[in-house]
C-alpha cells in the first residue's frame, strides 16, 4: 500500500510543474490606435523567424505605459514586443528590413545591423517570479 501511495503522490508532483509569473512594462508608447503584440519565446526556437509559443494582444486607446502577465514555468525566455500601428498583424519594414513600426526586445536590446539572436534578449524567469521593463524603440 506504501508503495502505491508513493507511486501516486510521485505521478501527481510530476504532473504539476512549477508556475510563476511575469510581468513586464511596456514603456514609451507614443500614439495611440492599433495593437501591442507581445510574444514569448523558448530557447531552441528559431528566434528571428519563429512564431511565439505564448502571446498577448493589447489595444492600445491612449499612448503611455501599458502591462501584461505571462504565467510561465521557471526557466529561460526571450520578449519580442511591436506597436502595430496599422493592424495588419506584421511589422512593417523598411527596406533594409529594419523596423517601421515600434518595437522592444527584453534586456532592452536594441540591434544595429541584423535581427538579435535569443541569448542577446534571454532572461532568466525564476520560481519566485521576475518584473522586467521594455522601452519601445521607435
Amino acid at each position: 500500500m506504501f508503495l502505491i501511495n508513493l507511486l501516486i503522490l510521485l505521478c501527481v508532483g510530476a504532473a504539476t510543474a512549477p508556475v510563476t509569473r511575469l510581468h513586464i512594462e511596456i514603456q514609451n508608447i507614443q500614439k495611440s490606435g492599433g495593437t501591442l503584440r507581445v510574444g514569448i519565446y523558448k530557447p531552441g526556437e528559431k528566434f528571428k523567424t519563429a512564431t511565439p509559443f505564448m502571446n498577448r494582444q493589447i489595444r492600445i486607446e491612449k499612448p503611455g505605459v501599458q502591462r501584461v502577465e505571462f504565467e510561465l514555468a521557471p526557466g529561460t525566455y526571450a520578449v519580442a514586443l511591436y506597436h502595430d500601428l496599422n493592424d495588419n498583424n506584421k511589422i512593417d519594414k523598411h527596406f533594409f528590413g529594419y523596423p517601421k513600426e515600434p518595437f522592444g526586445l527584453s534586456n532592452n536590446f536594441r540591434p544595429l545591423f541584423s535581427a538579435p539572436e535569443f541569448h542577446d534578449c534571454a532572461i532568466e524567469l525564476p520560481v519566485h517570479g521576475k518584473s522586467i521593463s521594455i522601452a519601445l524603440i521607435d
